[in-house]
């Protein structure tokens, strides 16, 4: 059975919580590296950036495209409306949905 890694890049409405939530006490900004959960246990690591803005504000919201790291573990078939979660570590800082995907790549791994 071959294993396969899987990595996406995608346009999601992104929102960080306000800092009087939990959320982040800065702002954030192009090529923010947080972790990503898609209604699993797993985390998955990834990239942020902000097309229209420099900065993101604790309790902003924005359009952002994401793009994840190569895993084995990535739940396959993303697909647009699917919600997740943005952590840093265990905390929660944010949340978001998928609008579009504009890339899925998987790689056979050698085993």
């Amino acid at each position: 059975m071959t294993a396969f890694k899987t990595t996406y890049n995608f346009t999601a409405i992104l929102s960080l919580f306000p800092t009087e939530n939990g959320g982040r006490k800065k702002p954030v900004y192009d090529h923010y590296r947080p972790s990503f959960s898609f209604n699993t246990v797993n985390h998955f690591s990834g990239e942020v950036s902000f097309p229209d803005l420099d900065e993101l504000q604790p309790g902003g919201t924005t359009v952002a495209i994401v793009k994840l790291l190569a895993s084995r573990h990535i739940p396959q078939k993303l697909k647009s409306g699917d919600p997740f979660t943005i952590l840093e570590g265990d905390k929660i800082v944010g949340s978001g949905v998928i609008q579009e995907i504009q890339q899925e790549y998987r790689a056979p791994v050698a085993q």
